[in-house]
């Protein structure tokens, strides 16, 4: 059990590979601990070392800030990925599960400390800007303390297939209402390639795909395009089987078009298909959910500038990046 010690804390930079099982094993505590309203199971060392080790680099980059016990008492993580920002390769970081324990949570100057260690060794090894979805209480402090700006929301594109599942209120509108779904999608996907342009875009490779995704992840590969999608039975919606359109490459609205068409014939007993992310179109199958229903804090991608003479101000701007949850770790 960790105990405070008001003396003075050391913090400390590694990277992935020079933390050791003990280092490991102290900072999946503090991560079970923090976000065990979240976590389905605890994490283990071998999903830390898939999480952080497995990118083009083979290694993340940590700092840790540990008391006088020499425990592990805050983290900051960022791993590393390729982007291409106008026509130019660039390396991004994502910021993921920043953790503090509570016995050492309030004092602004050691979470600067803990972020600027990593941001000083990302510059060194040439990541010129960080991002991240962080959950309500940190956007706020990485924006008024670590001088974080407001990349743009995510939206929520939806099919609801079986919608009663949801609402008791649609029971006996569910078959009216998926009918109507399908005339609208017969009327309105048009044969013809509509191509979504992005100035800001991951480099998919398989560097890429093998360091995102495991086995619970599914891969449909069609001749002209490919789909990553993720099932999962939402408990608190009578078990209902929502699937996840993590991406769709290349992306296009047609694409997006005929891997939702083509995931309603795969997977069988579908209530909810959802995509997130942010369009210039709405694909013609699916349907935007109104702003009023999302939390605007809880969607809302952040970011700061690392590097000024690699990056420029209109990496602020949503409509450049083609983005989605295959740029996160949430699902």
């Amino acid at each position: 059990m960790i105990k405070k010690s008001n003396n003075k804390l050391s913090f400390v930079f590694k990277k992935t590979n020079e933390l050791n099982d003990q280092q490991i094993g102290q900072i999946n505590n503090l991560f079970n601990l923090t976000f065990k309203q979240q976590l389905t199971e605890p994490r283990d060392k071998e999903q830390f070392k898939f999480k952080y080790s497995k990118n083009f680099m083979n290694y993340s980059f940590h700092s840790l800030m540990i008391n006088e016990n020499q425990e592990i008492v805050g983290c900051y993580n960022v791993i590393p990925y390729e982007f291409i920002f106008y026509s130019k390769r660039k390396i991004f970081g994502q910021s993921v599960d920043t953790t503090i324990h509570d016995d050492y949570k309030g004092n602004i100057y050691n979470l600067k400390k803990l972020a600027n260690l990593v941001y000083e060794n990302l510059q060194k090894a040439g990541v010129s800007f960080v991002y991240g979805l962080a959950n309500e209480k940190f956007y706020l402090v990485k924006k008024k303390i670590l001088g974080w700006g407001d990349i743009g929301m995510l939206n929520y594109y939806v099919l609801p297939v079986n919608i009663k599942k949801f609402s008791k209120i649609f029971y006996f509108f569910n078959n009216l209402f998926f009918i109507f779904i399908k005339l609208l999608v017969k009327f309105r996907i048009k044969k013809k390639k509509e191509e979504y342009d992005f100035d800001i875009s991951k480099i998919y490779n398989d560097n890429f795909h093998f360091s995102r995704y495991d086995k619970n992840h599914q891969v449909l590969k069609e001749k002209d395009y490919k789909i990553i999608f993720k099932e999962i039975n939402h408990k608190k919606y009578d078990n209902a089987k929502i699937v996840y359109v993590i991406d769709v490459i290349p992306l296009s609205k047609i694409n997006i078009e005929l891997s939702v068409n083509k995931i309603l014939k795969f997977v069988k007993n579908t209530d909810l298909i959802i995509y997130v992310g942010s369009l210039k179109k709405t694909p013609a199958n699916l349907l935007k959910v109104p702003r009023f229903f999302l939390k605007k804090k809880q969607t809302t991608i952040s970011g700061k500038i690392l590097n000024t003479n690699e990056v420029e101000n209109s990496i602020f701007d949503i409509s450049k990046w083609n983005i989605n949850l295959s740029n996160f770790d949430i699902i």
